[in-house]
């Protein structure tokens, strides 16, 4: 189960109970149940698999991005964690230009 930011899920999903598309930067998707009660919204049923089939790890970020579509689709951007290399890849979106940057951030030991 994975609950979705409340200022998100109150502006984009208010009301919604049933499924909806999850869909990865290659354009595969996924359905998966959605549910919004008392200002939240949950992903049920459908999220497991589409963590295993991401290989989503502790630690990686998903950027949820409501596309305009008849049905209610959310764009998925993964960002790996990359504790190995000493930094955590971090996305940075609503810049001013409209592009999504990424930076590196070192981690602290």
């Amino acid at each position: 189960m994975q609950y979705l930011p409340s200022c998100f899920a109150e502006k984009n999903l208010s009301g919604v109970s049933g499924f909806i598309k999850l869909q990865s930067a290659d354009g595969k998707q996924w359905p998966v149940r959605c549910l919004y009660r008392g200002g939240r919204a949950k992903l049920s049923q459908g999220w497991y698999e589409f963590t295993v089939e991401n290989n989503l790890l502790e630690g990686d970020v998903c950027v949820f991005e409501l596309l305009k579509t008849k049905e209610i689709v959310l764009k998925v951007n993964v960002f790996r964690v990359q504790e190995d290399a000493g930094f955590v890849t971090q996305p940075f979106v609503n810049q001013p230009s409209g592009q999504n940057i990424i930076q590196a951030i070192p981690l602290r030991n």
